[in-house]
């Protein structure tokens, strides 16, 4: 049960994370797409790890990684595009949800990997609340929907490059389809120029915010990519819905005093996001009951 603990450290990070983002993206680095390509940017640190046994493991395992990699970046910069548009909790459940659910979809098509029926349960339930959680936003189901099928391939495919050699080597090569694919889209003067704007519109400070949360962002994610090697890939991402519910919490608790946090808590959405919370609760006790 290892794999579950740390999937729990990491969700809870990528919460803060979240929160942090939210701010960002409200003012200080206003272009989702440029703000993407920040974090790709950082992910240039994965050349650290060829000293420590990335290899080559031939033609096919290369391409399914790039393609892991370059997928994570697109459903990136769709959840971002999301985070921009609505509250952080909102946005952040209806990727998750459909995260999810897709990588359950591919999970079982491309891997074979079919849950019990106890589990099945457990996800499903998970997979409820966080639907739940999300009932409360509007517009956002198509970009919830493209950064979801883009993160659940992702996910797979990562899974894959795991089974298929070891831990340095899936996030190594992975991370060099992220990066390439955010340099790919250089070649788009709109994107060249949202990066200069959002560059030259931000401040010193807000700099340092962005690469101090980035460095926050991939411990959190190394922990993820490390339950996910070492756990089920469609256990785990159902697990969102704990982030989720710690994004929501402390977007309670901040809602006023950070710039951009501003929760939408009358009766209804309260319900909503409360019953969505209790549906994920419940699936983390039948699934730890495992």
């Amino acid at each position: 049960m290892l794999w579950l603990y740390l999937a729990l450290t990491a969700y809870f990070i990528n919460a803060v994370v979240f929160i942090i983002d939210k701010y960002l993206l409200n003012a200080p680095i206003p272009k989702y797409h440029a703000y993407a390509f920040g974090v790709s940017i950082l992910s240039l640190s994965s050349l650290l790890l060829i000293p420590f046994g990335v290899s080559w493991h031939g033609l096919s395992y290369f391409l399914i990684a790039l393609l892991s990699g370059a997928c994570f970046f697109v459903g990136l910069t769709f959840l971002y595009k999301a985070i921009k548009k609505s509250d952080v909790s909102v946005a952040a459940t209806e990727t998750g949800a459909m995260t999810a659910v897709f990588t359950y979809l591919f999970s079982v098509s491309i891997l074979s990997e079919l849950l019990s029926f106890n589990r099945l349960g457990a996800f499903l339930l998970l997979v409820l609340g966080i639907l739940i959680l999300g009932k409360v936003g509007k517009r956002l189901y198509f970009t919830a929907l493209l950064s979801g099928l883009f993160f659940g391939l992702s996910y797979v495919l990562m899974k894959f490059s795991f089974n298929s050699s070891d831990f340095i080597n899936g996030i190594f090569w992975t991370r060099i389809g992220f990066v390439g694919s955010a340099f790919l889209t250089l070649f788009s003067g709109h994107v060249r120029e949202e990066i200069r704007l959002s560059y030259d519109n931000s401040s010193g400070h807000s700099r340092v915010l962005f690469i101090f949360n980035k460095i926050l962002a991939g411990v959190g994610f190394l922990i993820l990519y490390f339950s996910i090697r070492l756990g089920n890939v469609s256990l785990v991402n159902a697990l969102l819905g704990l982030q989720f519910m710690f994004t929501f919490l402390l977007a309670m608790a901040l809602r006023g005093r950070i710039s951009g946090i501003k929760e939408k808590l009358d009766g209804k959405i309260l319900v909503f996001k409360l019953s969505g919370i209790l549906f994920i609760l419940a699936g983390l006790l039948t699934l730890f009951k495992q």
